[in-house]
Order: structure tokens, then C-alpha cells, then sequence
């Protein structure tokens, strides 16, 4: 079996606050260690499940955080600015059986999330077919459209609130409580890293089953999002198929979710 593995960076141990994040900020090779630790525990425990080829996609900002030495060589890792973005190289045909979140976050907007956003600080929130939307459901939904299952999603406990309700037939690794949005309180690296060995394991086992299941949105769908300010929707809004409504929110109207996500991409991109 194939695995597809999604690594983020504010949802890991021991990473509470947005500084460590950034690169060139004190902090952030620490950060990019624990990223490279609960990566590789994903990797370990997919392959004890019985993954014969895995695929990680650095997905943090500008997606090269991963040290590629670091990582365990039964790996191929994808990293630089890529045009799917945390999503990149599971697209159709590849087939994968199963999808792994690591290190993910709750929405933008959320009340307690740590380091909660949506692919940017550009949305204040993002909504799915009316329903408000993290990284995570985004990211399902497409993998959904191209036949790959999201197994597992790691992060804090925010996350795993959200995830029951978008995906719940996935896996929910709960490394660290959020107490707010810059601040939480993590298991010991360690402890979360044996946890996603066995959350892996279990989610590639689960998948070989049949288990687990496509996140399936229906059609047309629709993508809306608030932004911080007016002169963010009028470049996001410039999409063909967008639509401007509110003091600072565009919808964007698709007939499937790839297309719904590759306008959703573009609008943030033109915004930022």
C-alpha cells in the first residue's frame, strides 16, 4: 500500500506559540526537530502497517522546513513552494490507500486553537459548504475527489474536535491541550511520537480493511471565505467564478472540489 504523508508544524508537541514557526526566528530549529520526530514516527508506524512506499509532503509555510537527511530513507519527501500546496503529489492516479495528517491545527477563528489558521492569516474563517472548515477537511475533500482516505489526523484537542466532526472515521492523535491561541500544554515528544507510530500503524491497517472513508461534500460546491479587510477580497475576488459579497468575504461556486479548491488556492494567493 501507498501512504501519503501531510506535515504541518503549528499542531506538533511541544510547539505552543507562532514564533518558533517561522524560519530565522529563535526557536524554529528546535520546531523543525520535533517536525522531523513526529514525521518519522508517522513513516515508522505506516510501515509496520504494511506500507511498502511513502510519500511525506512538507506542508508548513514555505514547505521546506524537513531536513531530508533526518529523515527515515524508506521516505521520498516532497518540499519547496508547490502548486497543490499541502495537498501536492496525491493527485489522481497516484493511488495512494491512505492519508496521514501530522502536526495539523484547528481553524481560523477558532476560539482556542493554538496557532489556529486557515492556509494563511489572510481568512478570518472558512466556510465548506456552509460549514466552517480547517486545513484538514479542505485537504480531505480533495484527497476525497482523487480516492485517497485521510486515516489519521495529529494535533491538539481542538483539532481532534473538528476532525470527529468532518472525519469521523479517522484516526485523532491528540498531542498537546490547547489553552489558547498561543499556548498550549504538549506531552513529552517522546510520548507523541509513540503515539503516532501506533495511530499509523492502526490507520494503514484500517485501510487495508476498507474501514476507512472518502470525504464526499457533494456537488456544486462552495468555498467562502471572510478576510481580514476589503482589499483582500477585491484581489481574491478577481477569480473567475468568485463572487464578492459582505464587507470582506468571497464565494467561490465550483461544480466539483478540485476545481472548488484550486479557486479557493488562487484567491488566497492573490490576496497574500
Amino acid at each position: 500500500m501507498k501512504v501519503y504523508i501531510s506535515v504541518d508544524m503549528e499542531g506538533l508537541a511541544g510547539v505552543s506559540h507562532a514564533g518558533p514557526t517561522e524560519l530565522g526566528q529563535p526557536g524554529y530549529e528546535a520546531a523543525v526537530r520535533l517536525m522531523v520526530g513526529e514525521a518519522n514516527a508517522a513513516i515508522e508506524g505506516a510501515i509496520r502497517g504494511g506500507a511498502r512506499d511513502v510519500v511525506v509532503n512538507d506542508s508548513h509555510w514555505h514547505m521546506y522546513n524537513l531536513t531530508p537527511a533526518d529523515l527515515d530513507p524508506r521516505a521520498t519527501v516532497i518540499q519547496g513552494r508547490k502548486p497543490w500546496s499541502m495537498v501536492e503529489g496525491a493527485g489522481p492516479d497516484r493511488d495512494f490507500g491512505v492519508a496521514l495528517f501530522v502536526g495539523y491545527h484547528a481553524r481560523a477563528g477558532h476560539p482556542t486553537g493554538t496557532i489556529a489558521h486557515t492556509y494563511s492569516g489572510a481568512p478570518v474563517e472558512v466556510r465548506l459548504n456552509g460549514r466552517k472548515a480547517n486545513e484538514a477537511a479542505l485537504n480531505a475533500m480533495v484527497l476525497g475527489a482523487w480516492g485517497v482516505p485521510v486515516g489519521m489526523v495529529a494535533g491538539d484537542d481542538a483539532l481532534a474536535a473538528e476532525t470527529e466532526e468532518w472525519l469521523p472515521w479517522a484516526g485523532r492523535v491528540i498531542v498537546k491541550r490547547a489553552v489558547s491561541r498561543y499556548a498550549a500544554a504538549s506531552v513529552h515528544p517522546s510520548v507523541a511520537q509513540e503515539m503516532l507510530r501506533n495511530a499509523a500503524h492502526s490507520a494503514v491497517d484500517r485501510a487495508k480493511k476498507g474501514e476507512l472513508a472518502l470525504l464526499d461534500v457533494g456537488t456544486p460546491v462552495v468555498i467562502e471565505v471572510d478576510f481580514r479587510d476589503g482589499g483582500e477580497a477585491d484581489m481574491a475576488a478577481v477569480i473567475p467564478g468568485a463572487e464578492r459579497f459582505d464587507d470582506r468575504s468571497v464565494r467561490f461556486v465550483a461544480p466539483d472540489p478540485v476545481t472548488a479548491f484550486r479557486g479557493f488556492l488562487a484567491g488566497l494567493r492573490l490576496a497574500g
